[in-house]
């Protein structure tokens, strides 16, 4: 599972970035079978990704929460509508398997790319078509946010986790009053230090992003093999 990890860590940022955009799409197009079984094969890289991380499961955990609430809004609003019963479940439970694997798909590609790597990435592609200004501004962007999406989930992971010890014996409506002003409070203070981060280490210019990459075999056979699974998905 280690090597797994490093493998996934390894490959060059514009290869994942372009699997995760193509892919990403793709899941609400494909039959659930060919989602289910990407969401195995997504979860076999996430997993190892995840447990180099202190709080990685309960990131994993969070978002499979997320996703059965969303099942039980689409389900409720289904029954209301006077959708037949014996499609309910079923495109609530398909529903559910295109959110799994859309959030697996972006999760690992936040714990396995750093998010300047993956703004460099964006500058290299941007470049030709939009001018090396707007293209370092974009990869900025895109950079915060994904940098951002691990940190908010692992912050409610922690702040949940401080909740449960320190409010022993309070209800749920309790919690439910805590946690989301400590999650804000805590998120404000993150997007502070994270704007500090940036200002320091000199990445609010245009030769900071100035891609550096390095092309290799392994790239290469990864690219085509994710391609043609790709495709493959079509045919299920």
């Amino acid at each position: 599972m280690t090597g797994v990890a490093i493998y996934i860590r390894g490959l060059d940022p514009r290869v994942k970035l372009a699997v995760a955009l193509v892919l990403g799409p793709c899941l609400w197009k494909v039959h659930v079978i060919a989602v289910a079984v990407c969401i195995l094969v997504l979860l076999s890289i996430v997993w190892p990704l995840a447990a180099g991380q202190s709080v990685g499961f309960k990131m994993i955990r969070s978002l499979l929460v997320f996703v059965l609430f969303w099942m039980g809004i689409k389900m409720v609003l289904d029954a209301v509508s006077g959708v037949p019963a014996e499609f309910i479940l079923m495109d609530g439970v398909q529903l559910g398997a295109r959110l799994v694997a859309l959030l697996l798909l972006g999760l690992g590609l936040a714990l396995s790319t750093s998010a300047r790597s993956l703004g460099l990435a964006v500058s290299w592609a941007l470049r030709p078509v939009i001018g090396r200004e707007r293209a370092w501004r974009s990869a900025l962007s895109l950079a915060l946010m994904i940098h951002f999406l691990p940190i908010c989930l692992e912050t409610l992971a922690s702040v949940k986790e401080v909740a449960s010890r320190r409010c022993l014996g309070s209800g749920l409506r309790v919690r439910l009053g805590i946690v989301p002003l400590a999650l804000v409070r805590n998120l404000s203070q993150k997007t502070w230090n994270q704007t500090l981060a940036v200002a320091c280490r000199g990445l609010d210019s245009s030769t900071a992003w100035e891609p550096d990459f390095s092309w290799c075999v392994r790239d290469g056979v990864t690219a085509v093999l994710s391609m043609t699974a790709i495709a493959v998905m079509f045919l299920i």
